[in-house]
């Protein structure tokens, strides 16, 4: 009976699955989708595909055997689906937290190698120095041996009374030559000496020079600024009375123009009407009448 009952209810849902399917093709028919749309789209046909073949699936089994186990198979394949981006992210972030703790790790022990190349550094530096100590003592000292054993050997000739032996000759020529040298680097040196001076001096001078103009620009700048300022208030001051001066400026062209126009029409009417008086003798005008025209000459 439970298993009839369970058939029924997954009969159902198939149905309203089906009705669901029809309302929503029915409103993707009205409007245009996007691409993200069409995905979701896609995805929710293809959900609704797999859940019909499961319940179809177990529709199937519990009419035959009464069981359900491909339901509770795809009950468990979601379970672990849904499980899997929890454990991908769990796993994302122990490689994020191994990876700073290497990071961490290859910049300590960076720190450590540039460290102990330092310390290398500066004990290679005190050993050459050691070393060249070293060689310059037992090059002192073997000088000293040698004198030494020269002047016993003198001093043991002397006590036995044997010809002294001839000095070792001595190469004059090489100690010239060596002399001139020395004394042509101590020119060259005395040369680039005096004119690290001269540069020096002239650099000081430069400066100097160029200090002083920068401070002189420095206050020819400052007192144009004042100057600037100054006449800027002064301009703001006085902006008020320019504007009405040119306000009023204007005013008195328009009115000077509209009074010559009136006076213009005026003496064009009263030249007009007057001609008018002369010609049909009105007015002042009406003697005009009286008077006999004079004959015109006529021409020969």
């Amino acid at each position: 009976m439970d298993a009839l009952l369970f058939a029924l209810t997954l009969e159902v849902v198939l149905l309203q699955m089906r009705i669901l399917e029809g309302t929503s093709e029915l409103r993707t028919r009205k409007k245009t989708a996007t691409k993200s749309e069409k995905a979701q789209r896609y995805k929710l046909e293809r959900d609704r595909q797999t859940l019909k073949d499961v319940v179809r699936r177990t529709i199937l089994e519990i009419v035959e055997n009464g069981q359900w186990s491909t339901l509770q198979d795809a009950v468990q394949m979601l379970h672990e689906e849904t499980s899997y981006p929890v454990k991908l992210r769990l796993n994302y972030e122990h490689l994020r937290e191994s990876l700073a703790a290497i990071m961490s790790e290859l910049v300590a022990k960076q720190s450590q190698n540039v460290l102990e190349l330092r310390n290398a550094d500066q004990k290679i530096a005190y050993l050459r120095d050691e070393t060249k100590d070293d060689l310059q003592n037992a090059n002192a000292r073997l000088l000293y041996v040698d004198k030494w054993l020269l002047a016993r050997h003198e001093s043991l000739e002397m006590q036995i009374n044997l010809e002294p032996r001839a000095p070792a000759p001595q190469f004059d020529h090489e100690n010239r030559v060596h002399s001139e040298l020395l004394k042509a680097y101590e020119l060259q040196i005395q040369e680039r000496e005096q004119a690290l001076q001269h540069w020096k001096q002239r650099y000081s001078e430069d400066t100097a020079k160029i200090d002083k103009r920068l401070t002189n620009k420095c206050e020819q700048l400052r007192e144009a600024i004042a100057c600037r300022q100054e006449l800027q208030k002064l301009f703001d001051l006085h902006t008020g009375e320019m504007r009405s001066w040119l306000t009023f400026k204007s005013e008195r062209a328009a009115r000077l123009a509209r009074e010559k126009r009136l006076k213009d029409a005026a003496t064009r009417l009263q030249a007009w009407w007057r001609g008018v008086m002369v010609r049909k003798a009105l007015g002042v005008f009406r003697y005009l009448k009286n008077l006999k025209k004079t004959p015109t000459k006529k021409k020969k």
